[in-house]
C-alpha cells in the first residue's frame, strides 16, 4: 500500500501494524462498572485495580474508569446466572467509532466453530444493540443477536470471563485479525464481494449533502457535486442505503472520492486494491486511523489538506438548517473537484512514514 503527501497532510497517532498471536485472557472473578452518562466503565480486580486486558487505548490515552471510593467492592453482589462471559468492551452507536472499536474483540468467533454460549458484556450504553440497525446487522453475521449480549446496570462482581485482547485501538494499532473479522461480516451481509470488486473503473463521489447530523460538512457541498458529475463521477449518498448495498457500492468501484469520515470505514467490509482520494477538513491533519485502514486493506490513498483546496470555516451567517458541529465552506467548488480528480491519476508516492510492523 502506498500513501501520496502531495500536500503535506500530517498523520496523527501511531501507524503499527501486527500480525502476532493475539491472546486471549480468563478471569475467575472481575470487577465490573458500567459506562453511564459521563463516566468510563470497566473491568477490575478483587482490589480495584484495573484489569490490563480489559483496558482500551485511544492513541497516547487509556479508557477506563476508575471505582468509586464510596463503593466497597467486598459488599458488591456478583451475578450468579451461571453464565461464563465473553468481555467485548463498549457498544458504541455511532457507526464509525463502533466497527473501530466494538468490533475489535469479536476475533476469536472466526476460530471457534462452535460459536460462544455464554453471554457478550459490554460496558454500555444499555440495550444499544436494538437501536441501530447496522450494529444488529454486524452482530447478526457472526450468529448472535441482542439476548446474546449484557450488559448490568450498576457494579457487581463477575464470575468466569473471557478478554480477548483487542485486533484495533485507534490511532494507535491494527492487526489483521481486524480486518479478518469485518471483511468475514461484509461477506455475509452482501454476497460474494470477491467477485465484483473493482470492477467499476468509474469514480464515486462518497457525499455528505444529504445527511442532516454529523460533527462537519461542507454546506456548499452540492456545488462539489455538479462539478464532479460533469467530469462523469458517479454520486453516493451512503445514508440513503442499506448497509449491505453500501457495501457492495464500494466494492465494486475502483476509484473512490471522498471526505474523510466514517464511510470510508465501510472499506473494512470489501476487498481492497482502491485508489481513494479524500479531503481532510480539518486542515492538514489526518487520523492514522485512515491510514490503519489502508494498510489492513491494501489500498492506495491520497490525502489532501483542506486548506490547500481554499476550504475554511463558514461564515456564521451562512446557513442551511443542517445539525453539523463543524461547517466548512469550498470558495472554490469546481476546484476541490479538479485536485481530487487529479489526486486519482497523481504517481503515488511512499514518502509518507512507513507504518511500523511487528510481528
Amino acid at each position: 500500500m502506498k500513501r501520496k503527501n502531495a500536500n503535506a497532510v500530517k498523520i496523527v497517532g501511531e501507524t503499527t501494524q501486527e500480525s502476532h498471536s493475539l491472546a486471549i485472557s480468563f478471569l475467575p472473578e472481575i470487577v465490573y462498572v458500567p459506562t453511564t452518562p459521563g463516566k468510563q466503565g470497566g473491568l477490575f480486580d478483587l482490589d480495584g485495580a484495573p484489569i490490563p486486558a480489559a483496558v482500551y487505548h485511544r492513541g497516547d490515552q487509556v479508557t477506563f474508569s476508575s471505582i468509586d471510593e464510596s463503593i466497597d467492592i467486598s459488599a458488591l453482589p456478583t451475578i450468579k446466572n451461571g453464565s461464563t462471559h465473553f468481555f467485548i468492551g463498549d457498544i458504541n452507536p455511532h457507526y464509525g467509532h463502533f466497527l473501530l472499536e466494538s468490533t475489535v474483540r469479536l476475533w476469536p468467533l472466526l476460530h471457534w466453530p462452535t460459536g460462544f454460549s455464554g453471554k457478550f458484556l459490554y460496558l454500555g450504553p444499555p440495550a444499544v444493540v436494538e437501536k441501530k440497525a447496522f450494529i444488529r446487522q454486524v452482530f447478526e453475521t457472526h450468529a448472535l443477536d441482542s439476548k446474546d449480549f449484557v450488559a448490568y446496570p450498576a457494579p457487581c462482581k463477575i464470575k468466569n470471563v473471557f478478554i480477548p485482547a483487542p485486533s484495533f485501538e485507534i490511532r494507535l494499532r491494527a492487526h489483521r485479525l481486524f480486518s479478518d473479522t469485518l471483511r468475514h461480516s461484509g461477506e455475509r451481509l452482501a454476497g460474494d464481494l470477491e467477485k465484483i470488486n473493482n470492477t467499476n473503473l468509474t469514480p464515486l463521489y462518497l457525499s455528505r449533502a444529504k445527511l442532516a447530523v454529523g460533527i462537519s460538512c461542507i454546506i456548499n457541498e452540492t456545488a462539489i457535486e455538479d462539478a464532479l458529475r460533469q467530469a462523469g463521477v458517479d454520486i453516493l449518498y451512503p445514508e440513503t442505503l442499506r448497509l449491505a448495498d453500501q457495501i457492495r457500492e464500494l466494492a465494486s468501484r475502483k476509484y473512490l472520492i471522498s471526505q474523510v469520515g466514517s464511510a470510508l470505514h465501510t472499506l473494512l467490509f470489501c476487498p481492497g486494491g482502491k485508489t481513494i482520494a479524500a479531503v481532510s477538513l480539518i486542515g492538514e491533519l489526518i487520523s492514522s486511523n485512515y491510514i490503519l485502514i489502508d494498510l489492513l486493506c491494501g489500498n492506495d490513498s491520497h490525502y489532501l489538506a483542506s486548506t490547500d483546496l481554499l476550504i475554511g470555516k463558514a461564515d456564521s451567517t451562512i446557513t442551511e438548517g443542517r445539525n453539523f458541529s463543524r461547517k466548512y465552506y469550498a470558495h472554490r467548488p469546481e476546484f476541490v473537484a479538479e485536485r481530487l480528480l487529479a489526486a486519482l491519476q497523481e504517481p503515488l508516492s511512499s514518502d509518507l512514514p512507513d507504518a511500523a510492523a511487528k510481528s
